[in-house]
């Protein structure tokens, strides 16, 4: 029988696809960060006077996913996530530092999952790891004649690099908020070259991503495309209409120039209505002070739990996320699947968002397109509540189940072909 190890640092849609491979009888281990498995001294932690509140809102949420036995989870680099999570929550630090720290232990913890997830791969015919875990497994399995299986979130590395340049090429005023890729770990940036090299096929989560592969270089036969999925339960529409009388515009994720930020404002500012919110939710990035004589214009709200987003969500009328470069962003879904009609860009969220239906297409860069399309939702009430109705139908055709069935398949079928379009079973 076949046994997998799979290697994952916190992306969810590793842990749907481990809980699939252990109802298929065939996980080996799951090495991962750290994860809450209710020990004695974890109880005792939470019942600490300050320090279990601490606990019970960071590290303590993390819980394995349901039907994942805990015996044959694996920790790694559980002091730099420790470190990470106390880091974050220094006052002393700036937020750019706070943001470079954090980075600095989530890679560190990265390293630590891919040696140890190296160190478990004896016994495995088959590794699925997601990027930056699974150089060493790989190398392994590869070694014993077995398959590495690489899940890839977002556009290639190369291709992200050759947008950043045009892209401060073309806004040097706000450059300073782009990532940096020439300044991530030599060593990380090689572990993710190898790793695509190695890696008999690719997973990723949208078209968009499949091409990026291709415009770099790799055989569109080795990328797999398997979207992801959203809790229709967690994130379901608003019971009662809002009676406010504002209409509030959404955004939600990192505060930087790759999610298409200046555009966005501007976009925003050229619209903006007396009745009218913008409201961002999310952590800033270096370089962030770029978009200080913005600052009148928004509500800012740090980064919150999941927990916490569908009720932020039901606040909102529009969702607005003209991004340069996702994945399948799980947001715009999330958005959806509350019933709130979407404004976005097709880099990432072109799968699953029906221009005219669920929402609009804007073209990426451009701030006109997105003031006009906030102006014909702002006028049009009955537009976006039926945009909103159909944004909820879309997202319900999107389940966790059937990425975790359809990713599992490609990790244990040799023989399954890589898609060049989204496939029905793929697709709910």
């Amino acid at each position: 029988m076949t046994s997998v190890l799979v290697a994952n640092l916190s992306a969810p849609e590793i842990n749907r696809l481990g809980v699939e491979l252990e109802r298929r009888a065939v996980l080996l281990h799951y090495v991962r960060q750290y994860v809450n498995k209710h020990r004695w001294w974890e109880k005792l932690i939470e019942r600490a006077p300050g320090l279990g509140r601490l606990y019970r809102r960071t590290l303590g949420r993390r819980t394995a996913p349901a039907g994942l036995p805990l015996h044959k989870v694996v920790e790694a680099g559980v002091m730099h996530d420790l470190l990470a999570a106390a880091a974050g929550r220094l006052p002393f630090l700036s937020p750019d530092w706070r943001s470079e720290l954090e980075a600095s232990l989530r890679f560190a913890a990265e390293r630590d999952v891919a040696t140890v997830a190296g160190l478990c791969a004896d016994g495995a015919d088959v590794v699925v790891a997601s990027y930056g875990t699974g150089r060493y497994a790989f190398e392994r399995v590869r070694r014993v004649g077995g398959r590495a299986v690489l899940s890839y979130p977002i556009a290639h590395k190369l291709y992200q690099e050759r947008l950043y340049e045009e892209e401060a090429a073309l806004q040097p005023e706000f450059a300073a908020a782009l990532p940096r890729l020439d300044l991530l770990p030599v060593e990380y940036s090689e572990r993710l070259d190898i790793e695509c090299e190695l890696a008999d096929r690719i997973l990723v989560g949208s078209a968009f991503v499949r091409e990026s592969f291709v415009a770099s270089g790799y055989d569109a036969r080795k990328i797999t495309i398997t979207p992801y999925g959203v809790d229709t339960e967690r994130f379901a529409p608003r019971r009662a209409p809002r009676q406010d009388g504002v209409f509030r515009v959404l955004f939600i994720g990192y505060i930087g120039q790759r999610k298409g930020m200046s555009y966005l404002l501007q976009g925003y500012q050229s619209f903006r209505r007396p009745d009218s919110e913008l409201h961002l939710v999310g952590n800033y990035v270096p370089g962030h002070e770029v978009y200080r004589r913005y600052l009148s214009l928004y509500r800012h709200t740090a980064n919150v739990p999941q927990a916490d987003l569908p009720a932020i969500f039901h606040e909102a009328d529009v969702f607005l996320f003209p991004s340069l470069i996702e994945g399948m962003p799980l947001v715009v879904l999330e958005a959806m699947a509350c019933g709130v009609p979407v404004i976005t860009t097709r880099h990432g969220p072109g799968d699953i968002v029906r221009d005219g239906i669920d929402g609009f297409f804007v073209p990426v860069r451009d701030s006109l397109a997105i003031a006009q399309r906030l102006e014909q939702l702002y006028r049009d009430r009955d537009l976006r509540q039926q945009m909103g109705r159909n944004a909820r139908e879309q997202a319900l055709r999107y389940s966790w189940e059937t990425y975790a069935r359809c990713a599992a398949d490609a990790v244990l079928d040799e023989a399954i072909p890589a898609r060049t379009a989204l496939p029905r079973s793929c697709n709910g």
